[in-house]
């Protein structure tokens, strides 16, 4: 899901906000993972210990060549660390939005800073990506595979690709399931990808841990 700092989020999607509604929910596992910026986590990360459910370090990383791919860290520290990879490559345009659509919050989740350069896109490429997340021992996800405008599929085919599990969107998923068995034989989620409180997914999709921890977490999508 995405918080307040992403351009495209509602503004109540506050770290506040967020964690009391997935503790509502009575979820398990979730990742916040912000537009191509992990500049609130260091604020979710001191929140975290107030709640009862894992919370994995990440960030949705919008690649040169036109898709979005899902980083998952094992550490706060390690995903926070990354911005300074991503922050120097960000090259996206405003659009619709501007600075104020990215804010950062403090614990009361009150602003106490904003990303003045547009989140909405990188140049970093694929390889590039990999290399580094890879180098800090993370987790690569593609993203939202079966949306048209931001798949790796309309550059890449998916045995070509070094990745640890895909994820698919749950509207039309069967349909592209069903046009693409291939994908069957790969670790797959259906993550919300929520943008506002409402959407929040409640629990759609289960995975079994051979712990619930992020190492859990880790464990799994590698198989090990």
């Amino acid at each position: 899901m995405h918080s307040i700092l992403s351009p495209c989020a509602d503004e109540l999607m506050t770290p506040n906000n967020i964690l009391n509604m997935v503790m509502l929910k009575g979820l398990d596992v979730i990742s916040i993972t912000d537009h191509n910026s992990t500049k609130q986590l260091k604020v979710i990360s001191q929140l975290q210990e107030s709640y009862d459910f894992i919370i994995i370090p990440g960030v949705e990383v919008s690649v040169k060549e036109g898709f979005d791919v899902l980083c998952y860290f094992k550490t706060f520290q390690d995903a926070i660390s990354f911005n300074s990879f991503l922050s120097p490559r960000l090259n996206g345009e405003w659009g619709n939005y501007t600075k104020d659509n990215q804010v950062v919050t403090d614990i009361y989740d009150q602003t106490f800073d904003v990303v003045d350069t547009p989140l909405t896109q990188t140049n970093v490429t694929y390889d590039e990506l990999l290399k580094e997340v890879r180098r800090i021992d993370g987790l690569l996800v593609l993203a939202h595979i079966n949306r048209p405008s931001c798949t790796p599929l309309n550059s890449y085919r998916l045995e070509d690709m070094d990745f640890d599990a895909i994820e698919i969107a749950p509207y039309g998923k069967d349909a592209f399931i069903e046009a693409h068995p291939n994908v069957n034989k790969y670790t797959m989620f259906h993550n919300s990808d929520s943008h506002s409180l409402l959407t929040i997914s409640e629990h759609d999709f289960s995975i079994c841990l051979p712990e619930k921890s992020i190492e859990g977490f880790f464990k799994y999508v590698r198989g090990e």
